[in-house]
């Protein structure tokens, strides 16, 4: 059994090639991943159309858009989320500042292993 089996993963990333990445890896994981979405607008989209388990957050998106808007949605939703971002933890508001972060470049694998432990034994129906 994968680590993520059945869990569908939000990727909020900026940069292309990351994007591609971590979807491989969740695939990997045995989830199912949404996006990557690049702005603010595309992934309240995605949350929108998809029964999201989690996400992945890059903090500083396309044409300097910060993520924070969608971190607040997931918190209100009750998703769990970390961050993911070559950005430092200095832009990183105090309501967010208890979540995972991961320092580019990062190990996807890392990432995946932060999601399993957040999502425990759960879930989704």
């Amino acid at each position: 059994m994968a680590l993520l089996d059945g869990r569908t993963i939000l990727i909020v990333e900026n940069d292309p090639a990351i994007g591609l990445d971590l979807r491989a890896t969740l695939v990997a994981a045995g989830a199912t991943p949404v996006g990557p979405a690049n702005s603010v607008d595309s992934a309240f989209a995605l949350i929108a159309d998809h029964a999201i388990d989690a996400a992945i957050l890059d903090i500083r998106l396309y044409k300097d858009e910060l993520v924070f808007p969608v971190a607040d949605t997931l918190e209100a939703l009750r998703v769990p989320y970390v961050f993911a971002s070559g950005r430092s933890t200095a832009l990183m508001p105090l309501r967010h500042g208890d979540k995972p972060f991961f320092d580019k470049p990062f190990r996807p694998e890392e990432i995946v292993q932060e999601l399993a432990k957040i999502l425990g034994g759960e879930r989704a129906a």
